[in-house]
């Protein structure tokens, strides 16, 4: 019996619900062959795969888990909805398990590690075990005080279903008002939402997997974390993975001027507008400002 087979069998509810969902998404992406695509279909993904990626990397995981940064309470709240729409479960979980990671990094207590679980638990396997939801959630008490982000988490599901509804509705709305586009609420839908989101999931999983595995090593960091070019780029500076562990609390993860990082880039605009205080970048590059 395979270790997915044994982690879904007598799984609890939650389990059941991730993994049929998962097979759902992807599966649903197979639609593209009956809807087609159109130029502002694509746009529409491309777009949502940016504005909900960021949404994880600079509002889940340089603001919320790592406080790397310091911005007002509507400004976190709006990147907190940017990485809530991206599927990848609400703040307060996806904090928790981020922050775990921190702590149990490569160890069997690291349930997405790569090196003690295998690479297929280490990408997507592990959301499909009980171990998943068994977090409780007590090293992220400090964003309880944020009843916006406890919101968001507790509605969760409702968010998504939103999000489905508008993206489809955008497509009809389009398909009626202008036709020369070519597009419909299906095929917005199919593209905008799960190709999109799939896309998104993938890219993110990889820093969890590949950047565990392969890629540069500049810093002794005592786990596996690497520096992976292609995860740099596609996760908007996440994919600089071993500089990440080595300085956890930096804002800034492309600490080389040839380390693309577009997260550090739309921090660095916030700052330029006054919605961002108080960075947290390593010495050697305070040093150099």
């Amino acid at each position: 019996m395979s270790e997915m087979t044994r982690n879904i069998r007598g799984a609890r509810p939650q389990v059941m619900g991730v993994v049929i969902g998962m097979g759902v998404f992807h599966l649903a992406c197979l639609a593209a062959f009956y809807t087609g695509v159109s130029t502002v279909a694509l746009i529409t993904a491309v777009t949502l795969y940016i504005c909900r990626g960021m949404g994880v990397t600079v509002g889940f995981h340089r603001l919320l888990a790592h406080r790397s940064f310091k911005t007002s309470r509507f400004i976190q709240f709006m990147l907190a909805l940017a990485g809530s729409l991206a599927v990848q479960g609400g703040p307060l979980w996806w904090v928790a398990h981020h922050r775990a990671h921190h702590a149990e990094t490569d160890s069997e207590a690291d349930i997405h590690s790569p090196v003690t679980h295998g690479m297929w638990q280490a990408h997507m396997g592990w959301m499909m075990t009980d171990e998943a939801f068994n977090e409780k959630g007590s090293n992220s008490r400090d964003l309880h005080k944020f009843p916006e982000i406890k919101f968001l988490q507790r509605n969760y599901i409702w968010i998504l279903v939103g999000q489905m509804l508008a993206i489809f509705a955008f497509g009809a709305v389009l398909n009626v008002l202008y036709p020369q586009l070519g597009t419909s609420g299906l095929q917005m839908l199919v593209w905008g939402f799960f190709i999109s989101t799939v896309f998104t999931w993938h890219v993110t999983f990889m820093v969890n997997s590949v950047c565990h595995r392969w890629g540069a090593q500049p810093y002794e960091t005592g786990d596996a974390s690497t520096n992976n070019v292609l995860v740099g780029v596609l996760a908007f500076g996440e994919g600089w993975h071993n500089n990440h562990h080595f300085y956890p609390n930096s804002a800034r993860h492309g600490l080389r001027w040839w380390q693309l990082d577009v997260s550090w880039m739309l921090i660095r605009s916030l700052m330029f507008l006054g919605l961002v205080t108080d960075a947290k970048l390593p010495k050697e590059l305070r040093e150099k400002a």
